[in-house]
Order: structure tokens, then C-alpha cells, then sequence
């Protein structure tokens, strides 16, 4: 058993060599050589080492992604729920697998301090552990130490500008100094960070619940559920943030489209998420009309809706509003199959 098996294409042979001797070197068991010893079946080898591989690491290029001996290899991790997938060329990733989130590897070379390496070896150790990184904790404040010195200075400090003020009050026949202060500003921070933090626990918790239902597992509904129940307290606590309606509508699109709610929950079950996905979708759109995740998320209820003109119209809306290069392929990969619905519907 290996702590990570490499999926993918024979041309990336050598970018595949690279990355396994990057992971060795941080201890961990890697199997990637496709060399079956004589006497061995391949099939046979490679299917064990698939299956019992604590993570499996598929990497998406312009080969693989046309490969469908990698997108099987890509299936099975992510019914395990132990699937680690990097981008090594800029290409669209096969529609069922672009919701996971995907480490960048396009210029990786070896460094060990690339930041899409940090980020694959953060997601190996996940799918090993089941425990997400710990963040590095700041160091503490260097504490500052009074001395007799200082102090009497600073008093002298503050004595002086005390008297200055009271002199220049004085001479200002009483008008009255205010210093701008924004009592606000640190709130406001505050509030971006504790945002921050509830929407990638959130984001995790969901990732963890789709995974579970792609495996059939009836206890992924009570997970699902209890997301959905914390983001709507997310949507009370930051009301002005859309991001919580749209994380909301992508988890009740993604239960309604995965094959394993279908032997979990009946069509009509299953038709309410997709209801529910369309009111978060909208409630998204009405606090930011300019989110391109809302657009894209609309579109993608009208297309499971069978609305298929309707779905590639939010769809060019997504890409007109989209400024992040790498949610481009998968607006793009979502549109081509609305267009792909509205022919068959002619």
C-alpha cells in the first residue's frame, strides 16, 4: 500500500517522474512507475495499487484529460473520496472533476517551495489523514520591556504635547479639534476574517459531504444537511455576502446531479435541491448581480431544468463579469454542454 499513487498520461511520463521524487522527498511512499515486473498481470498490479493507495494524485494535461484510462483512474480516487487532482497544462478539466479543487502545477520543476506543491502536499496529507493542515500559527508579539529611561521620557512626551494642545486650543479662540477616527475600520476586518474562516469551513464541510454521497453512503445526507444549516446561519450573520447563497446552491445542485443521491433519495427529493439551488441562486444574484459564480450556478440549474437557451445566456453573463482566468475553462466547459442540450432540443 502506497501513501500516494500518480495517475496520468505516458506522455507526461518524465513531469510525473519529477513530482514523485518532489513527494519522496517528503517521506511519503509514492507509486508511479508503470514497469510491471515480468510474471505480473498489468491490469491486476495497477488496480491494487489504485485501490489501496491512501491518495491518488491525477495529473490533468492536454494527454490525460483525452485519456480515458486516467478518468477511470480519476473515478475510482474520487469514490474513495481520496482523489488529489493537479493542473500540469492549462486545459479544461473533464466536467465531472471541476468542482474539486485543483493544485496548479503548470510551472513546477521540483521546487519545494512552489506555492501549487504546498498546496498538492496539503491535500495528500487530507485525503491521507482526513484532517485538513493546521495553519502555522503567528509568531508572538516581541514584548516591549520599560526601563526607568523610557518611561520618564515618555511622560515628559506626553507632558509637552499636553501643554501644546491646551496652548493651541487657547489660540484657536475655542474652535474644536476633531481627529478623524473610524471605529469601524477594525471591525470591518475583523468581520472579513471571521467570514473568511466560516466560508472555508463551510467549503470543507460541503467537499466532504459530496464526497461521501459519491460514495453512496447514507450518512452523507445528515452531513449535507448540516452544512446547508450552517450556511443559512452564515447568510443571517453576513447578509451582504453572496458567496453563502452561492456555496448554499452549488451544494443543492451538486446533491441533485450526483449519481449517489440517486439511490439515496427519490426524484422528487432530489427535484427540491435543485428548487432550493434555483431561490439560492437568485438571492445570490440579488445581493451582487455582478458575481459570475452566481450567473454560472443559475445556469447551471436551468440547464439540469432542461432551459437550455435560458442557462447559456447566464452563462455568457459569467464570462463577461469572470475575472479569474482559471474559472474561465469551467463556465466555458458548463456552456458547451447547455449548447450541446439546445441543439438536441431543435
Amino acid at each position: 500500500m502506497s501513501d500516494v499513487f500518480i495517475s496520468y498520461a505516458s506522455e507526461d511520463r518524465e513531469r510525473a517522474r519529477t513530482l514523485a521524487a518532489s513527494l519522496e522527498g517528503r517521506g511519503w511512499s509514492v507509486w508511479w512507475d508503470r514497469k510491471i515486473v515480468p510474471g505480473q498481470s498489468f491490469d491486476q498490479v495497477i488496480e491494487h495499487e489504485l485501490e489501496t493507495a491512501k491518495s491518488v494524485v491525477v495529473l490533468w494535461s492536454q494527454n490525460s484529460a483525452a485519456s480515458e484510462w486516467v478518468k477511470n483512474e480519476a473515478a475510482s480516487a474520487a469514490e474513495r473520496g481520496v482523489l488529489v487532482p493537479a493542473l500540469i497544462d492549462n486545459v479544461k478539466i473533464p466536467l465531472e472533476f471541476r468542482r474539486k479543487q485543483t493544485a496548479d502545477l503548470t510551472d513546477f520543476s521540483g521546487d519545494n517551495s512552489h506555492s501549487g506543491f504546498q498546496a498538492l502536499c496539503d491535500g495528500i496529507s487530507t485525503a491521507i489523514t482526513g484532517v485538513a493542515p493546521t495553519p502555522v500559527p503567528s509568531p508572538p508579539a516581541t514584548v516591549f520591556r520599560w526601563n526607568r529611561l523610557w518611561v520618564t521620557g515618555v511622560a515628559l512626551f506626553f507632558a509637552i504635547a499636553i501643554g501644546l494642545g491646551l496652548y493651541l486650543a487657547s489660540n484657536r479662540k475655542g474652535s474644536e479639534v476633531i481627529i478623524p477616527h473610524k471605529p469601524q475600520e477594525r471591525e470591518i476586518a475583523s468581520t472579513g476574517a471571521v467570514s473568511n474562516e466560516v466560508f472555508n469551513r463551510l467549503n470543507q464541510a460541503q467537499w466532504k459531504g459530496l464526497e461521501m454521497l459519491s460514495q453512496g453512503r447514507p450518512e452523507a445526507l445528515e452531513q449535507i444537511e448540516k452544512t446547508l444549516k450552517e450556511a443559512d446561519e452564515a447568510v443571517r450573520t453576513f447578509p451582504q455576502q453572496a458567496r453563502f447563497h452561492e456555496l448554499k446552491g452549488y451544494l443543492q445542485k451538486d446533491v441533485y446531479q450526483s449519481p449517489g443521491a440517486k439511490s439515496l433519495l427519490t426524484n422528487e427529493v432530489r427535484r427540491q435541491y435543485l428548487t432550493q439551488a434555483r431561490t439560492s441562486a437568485e438571492q445570490a444574484l440579488q445581493i451582487n448581480p455582478d458575481s459570475a459564480s452566481a450567473h454560472n450556478l443559475m445556469g447551471n440549474v436551468l440547464y439540469f431544468e432542461e432551459n437550455c437557451g435560458e442557462a447559456i445566456r447566464e452563462y455568457d453573463l459569467a464570462l463577461r463579469l469572470n475575472r479569474n482566468e482559471g474559472y474561465q475553462s469551467v463556465i466555458e466547459g458548463d456552456k458547451e454542454a447547455a449548447v450541446a442540450c439546445a441543439k438536441r432540443g431543435r
